[in-house]
């Protein structure tokens, strides 16, 4: 297997090398039945605390080649030049490949305990099939389905789960969701009554759980177990200012692969209604969060806090509704709606909670929660600060909610902090702590700009700010990027994370444990890409 990603990756990145010389950005023909496209790019990410470019520590040197293909196989009801298929029209199969090598993980020292965990990655990412049968369409194999209309943020796009490993939720939903193995279906059916240009899309997922990936491991970047001594684990309990060992025995009790009662799906109904384009869509599977059941706690007879917790992914059910409506007369913009309610949504109960808080026991609820996004875009002429062309702004604000709101309600953010026993510091003794308690209404507002600037447009600067007014906490990208040509396009961002005040955590992860002194996550980006 390792050999096989090896040659994998050696491919991929000769044969970009060889095309770079001869090709301009665009599709490549070999013949009359094969296209490719892709990019290499090299992506450097510094570290710069609390003020830019001050005490910078790279992060990240990221170099990725990535070739996507697709082969015409049947063409007007022949396959390969030699078959009748009979119903099946035109036929392909889809590639995309990915070779990854941060290169910072041979440059840093303090990267060797991570044993190259994250150094690389070479993995075919997608490969499907697609059948056309007018006006059916059918596509077989692993791949990616994006419902909905928000950007940076999720409600709807919940099928494929997110590979948050590398850089947070960052870097493009396209590059970091996680492909799975499904068949997804489209009925083209046209006019029905006052809906016009409808379909009926349905996916299954047979045989292909994940769940969200997060790195833990420090040094890792990005890598998250809560704010406080990042790079220590818990291995102590503090009971009425006494100190025990710590141990826990945790069961996975994650969904088994080739189980047909663990099967997952979904379909979208999706149409225009008097100039509204909108859709009703349905998802059945199951949270890629995982939840926490606590079996048993208590003191063995060697003095030792012995814990038995069981991680579990409970059954969604994700009902959802998306919409949008070009305004020409009053606001010239484009409104976007989506709403979802979803019934399963893991979550935490306080230590000590009363009976009626915690029936069983176990520290453990799912809970039914309700997003609502509004969202804004608009082409605006501002002549002040572009005479030739105007700029695209967009905005959201979202509001989620849990309809059966319980005060015990708790998150997944955890302290981890030295043992305190009489006022004195115990050494190499650590406790964790759960202050992150869930608000019933969570809130955050969303707003990005960007134009275009010289000869063709060859510079491109965009601003985004997300915030979040409950933690008081704030996301802000400045971004250029310059079209050197039709290939080589390089990039410089900054990021910065804040926050105003108060302790609560907040739910998207902005301002709060990101803008923590210590843990700040204050980025410069330098971003170097060719493309064909």
């Amino acid at each position: 297997m390792l050999k096989c990603r090896f040659y994998l990756a050696k491919f991929l990145i000769l044969f970009s090398s060889i095309l770079f010389p001869m090709l301009s950005w665009g599709i490549i023909n070999i013949g009359e039945d094969i296209e490719l496209e892709g990019f290499v790019k090299a992506h450097n990410i510094m570290k710069t605390g609390a003020r830019p470019f001050n005490d910078g520590e790279l992060t990240h040197q990221r170099n990725t080649a990535q070739l996507e293909g697709k082969y015409y196989f049947l063409r007007e009801g022949t396959a390969f030049n030699r078959f009748s298929t009979g119903p099946i029209e035109e036929a392909t199969f889809t590639f995309l490949g990915r070779a990854v090598y941060d290169s910072v993980y041979d440059l840093r020292d303090s990267y060797d305990v991570l044993n190259d965990r994250g150094k690389e990655e070479y993995k075919i990412r997608e490969a499907f099939v697609d059948f056309m049968m007018p006006p059916f369409t059918l596509r077989l194999g692993r791949q990616q389905v994006v419902w909905g209309e928000t950007d940076n943020f999720r409600a709807l796009d919940v099928i494929n789960p997110l590979d948050r490993t590398w850089h947070g939720t960052r870097e493009s939903w396209e590059d970091i969701r996680i492909p799975l193995w499904m068949a997804r279906g489209i009925w083209d059916i046209g006019k029905i009554g006052p809906f016009e240009e409808t379909f009926l899309e349905v996916i299954v997922i047979p045989d292909d759980f994940q769940t969200n990936k997060v790195a833990t491991r420090y040094p890792r970047p990005w890598a998250f177990k809560g704010i406080g001594l990042q790079d220590e684990n818990a291995n102590s309990v503090l009971i009425d200012n006494t100190l025990y060992d710590l141990n826990v025995n945790v069961i996975d009790s994650s969904p088994e692969k080739r189980e047909l009662s663990n099967v997952q799906g979904g379909f979208r109904f999706k149409g225009i209604w008097n100039d509204v384009d909108f859709s009703v869509n349905y998802f059945y599977g199951f949270s890629q969060t995982p939840g926490v059941k606590v079996l048993s706690v208590g003191l063995d007879q060697f003095d030792t806090f012995q814990t038995t917790v069981e991680v579990v992914n409970p059954r969604i059910n994700v009902f959802g509704v998306t919409a949008s409506y070009s305004e020409e007369k009053y606001t010239q913009s484009v409104i976007r709606l989506e709403t979802t309610i979803t019934k399963g949504i893991p979550v935490s109960i306080a230590a000590g909670a009363p009976h009626r808080a915690d029936p069983d026991g176990d520290g453990f609820d799912t809970a039914h929660q309700s997003v609502v996004m509004i969202g804004l875009d608009r082409p605006t002429w501002i002549p002040a600060l572009n005479s030739l062309r105007t700029f695209f702004l967009s905005t959201q604000f979202f509001w989620r909610r849990y309809l059966d709101y319980n005060n015990y309600y708790q998150g997944s953010f955890y302290d981890v902090r030295p043992a305190v026993v009489n006022g004195s510091v115990v050494p190499d003794r650590f406790v964790s702590v759960n202050n992150d308690k869930l608000d019933q209404d969570e809130f955050v507002i969303t707003f990005s700009a960007s134009t275009s600037y010289g000869r063709a447009g060859l510079w491109k600067p965009q601003f985004v700010f997300a915030y979040d007014p409950r933690s008081t906490g704030a996301y802000n990208k400045i971004k250029m990027e310059y079209l050197y040509s039709k290939s080589l396009v390089f990039a410089a961002e900054q990021h910065f994370y804040w926050r105003e005040s108060g302790d609560d955590q907040g739910p998207w992860g902005l301002g709060s444990y990101l803008g923590e002194p210590g843990i700040r996550r204050n980025e410069t980006v330098f971003t170097a890409t060719y493309q064909f």
